[in-house]
């Protein structure tokens, strides 16, 4: 479970507690008991974090995050990958590759749904701008949505990461872009293709 997550997880589970022990003594509490135990399983799922066995490659950019791709935007010389991040896959991000984190900049902004027309440029986000050893840059946006109210990041400038490691998380789901040259990797997935993050491999090295 994400260690950010624990404290909302116990108070729910406290107060589930709480309400069933009153219950013994007024039975109306028992909706209330059903309801509160609903949610914290709810919490639970949303804020775990299961192990994952991550295949290392040089050649590939595993995707940053788990969800479904929503789109795919191709400029002259980058590659942009969309992907919505719904309230029940697993909210933590990992590094495509093994990468250098070269900045990190925090944008406040609007709180649009995830996966909305221009949500990735209007919407509050942390984006973390990587290069690899050969100097080409890579770039994950954590973007908030209408429920993800809080952006984690657990890098920092100048340090070095291994494909697969976790970066961060966006508590409650939203939206991680990836940004890639064009003219380097090879895009492998499709629009409304399931991706998980450390495990779906998105773009492969143009040799």
């Amino acid at each position: 479970m994400l260690k950010e997550a624990r404290k909302i997880v116990y108070l729910f589970a406290f107060l589930t507690i709480l309400v069933w022990c009153l219950s013994f003594v007024n039975k109306i509490l028992l909706p209330v008991v059903v309801f509160l135990s609903i949610l914290t399983l709810l919490l639970i799922n949303f804020f775990r974090d299961p192990k994952r066995i991550i295949k290392k490659d040089s050649k590939i950019l595993y995707s940053p995050a788990d969800g479904k791709i929503f789109e795919i935007v191709e400029t002259e010389n980058t590659c942009c990958i969309k992907i919505f991040m719904s309230i029940f896959n697993v909210h933590i991000q990992r590094s495509p590759a093994d990468l250098k984190v070269k900045d990190i900049i925090y944008k406040k902004g609007k709180f649009i749904p995830a996966g909305k027309f221009l949500s990735d440029a209007v919407n509050e986000q942390n984006i973390i701008d990587f290069e690899t050893d050969k100097n080409d840059r890579i770039v994950v946006k954590q973007i908030a949505g209408v429920l993800a109210r809080r952006i984690v990041c657990w890098v920092k400038k100048n340090q070095y990461v291994s494909q697969g490691e976790k970066i961060g998380a966006i508590l409650l789901g939203s939206q991680v872009n990836i940004e890639f040259p064009k003219n380097v990797y090879k895009i492998l997935v499709h629009k409304d293709q399931k991706v998980y993050a450390g495990i779906t491999a998105l773009a492969v090295k143009i040799d």
